[in-house]
């Protein structure tokens, strides 16, 4: 199993409808699509890995998920703000 994309949960874009409501888009990440900047714009890299990690990393044992991308960098992600999809 692998996974395919993240969400985000309590984290993105917030937008204010005519009507004054508020609303929150949450982040997306999609292995296989470039990223976007906060205002939308693409980056020019795209995502090619997205990997769970568990461990020793601190006292607390802590979780994340590692963006590998096409520039060559490897984004970390607090596992606890992010929702995965897994796919064979």
């Amino acid at each position: 199993m692998k996974i395919v994309s993240l969400q985000s949960v309590g984290l993105g874009a917030a937008y204010t409808r005519g009507d004054g409501e508020q609303i929150i888009a949450p982040d997306e990440i999609y292995v296989g699509t470039t990223i976007l900047s906060s205002s939308s714009i693409s980056l020019g890299v795209t995502v090619t890995e997205i990997n769970y990690q568990q461990g020793d990393f601190d006292a607390y044992g802590f979780e994340i998920y590692t963006v590998h991308t096409s520039d060559g960098h490897i984004r970390v992600l607090p596992a606890d703000k992010y929702i995965a999809e897994w796919s064979e």
